[in-house]
């Protein structure tokens, strides 16, 4: 970060917020929104509709507001969204970066703290119309500006479970809507993650985009147990039989050969990549213990079943002569249907 830079912030949904007699004291938590991502002593707060019953016209309202602020800055600018206001954001970014006087991208950068988009809209295929919420399932629009994603672990916003047929991992993850959702992972700090919880890579627009996964230490679920004065101790306990459980819920805890279906983009899949790995794990213990004159071709199907992640690909690989008749041919990535 600048010191030179301007912070603008762009805050979260909320219902009726002109009558909401709440709205006052949710506005104070607004200021530490990415308090960790700028040295901005006072930072433009944008003012929009925030409407969740209406987020479509939040949306666009929200884009115009900040559009409107971030022009009037003469100098660089880091503008932070945090939940509705990160969806905001991703659409400013590309707003700007089409616009034919389009900022430099030294001159401005974005930060998305907990994007809905980036974790329950993935549920639903593109384009879905969502008619509670007046919204449109989108995804995290793409733009050559550097990008900072935020994501909690367990948050049911930014980071709902895979198989949302496994209750206690969903269960878990509308508790964190309340325990890491909002102001805790808005006020989280990138400097306190290990390295392996930071990723970076280049998108489609040429842009740099940099991932913070924060751990949350303490279920949601069972965090209610120690607000009310029940003894940590015997919560951990409680914590170490059911965390394996609410992980399940989740593809990244997925073991090699885990074919367990999982939902995303509104279909069914399974986990191509985990089953290869695992077929390729068997062979590398068969093939230590074969002897030195069998034939290279081997080792050269095992190179293509650990690289290759493409399902159509994957099955003509496990029809080959090499694979033992007992492995079953690889799915199609997608199993609309299968229950």
């Amino acid at each position: 970060m600048s010191a030179a830079e301007e912070a603008v912030l762009i805050p979260g949904a909320t219902v009726f917020k002109r009558i909401n007699p709440f709205y006052p004291l949710i506005a104070t938590n607004y200021p530490v929104i990415g308090i960790h991502f700028h040295d901005d002593d006072d930072p433009q707060v944008v003012d929009y509709s925030q409407n969740a019953l209406a987020s479509e016209w939040a949306l666009r309202d929200g884009v115009k507001q900040a559009d409107i602020a971030v022009r009037q800055i003469d100098g660089k600018v880091v503008v932070i969204g945090e939940s509705m206001g990160a969806m905001v954001a991703s659409r400013l970014a590309a707003k700007l970066a089409a616009d034919p006087d389009a900022p430099s991208t030294d001159d401005i950068r974005f930060v998305l703290i907990a994007p809905p988009e980036a974790g329950v809209a993935e549920w639903f295929k593109e384009g879905t119309y969502i008619p509670v919420l007046n919204y449109r399932i989108s995804r995290i629009a793409e733009s050559p500006y550097p990008t900072t994603i935020v994501i909690g672990e367990y948050d049911g916003w930014a980071d709902p479970p895979d198989r949302p047929w496994n209750l206690i991992s969903s269960a878990n993850a509308l508790m964190g809507i309340v325990y890491v959702h909002g102001p805790p992972i808005a006020a989280g700090d990138p400097e306190t993650l290990s390295p392996e919880n930071t990723t970076t890579h280049t998108n489609g627009a040429g842009g740099i985009v940099t991932t913070h996964f924060v751990p949350t230490q303490n279920l949601p679920l069972t965090q209610v147990f120690r607000d009310v004065g029940v003894p940590g101790v015997l919560v951990d306990r409680v914590d170490q039989v059911v965390r394996p459980i609410v992980d399940a819920g989740y593809v990244r805890h997925d073991r090699p050969g885990d074919r367990r279906p999982y939902l995303r983009d509104g279909a069914l899949h399974r986990n191509v990549q985990s089953q290869q790995q695992a077929r390729a794990q068997s062979r590398e213990s068969r093939e230590d213990t074969v002897d030195v004159g069998e034939p290279a071709s081997t080792g050269r199907l095992l190179d293509r079943i650990s690289v290759d992640t493409d399902p159509e690909k994957s099955e003509k690989t496990a029809a080959e002569p090499e694979a033992p008749a007992s492995d079953p041919q690889t799915p199609s990535e997608s199993t609309d249907g299968d229950g």
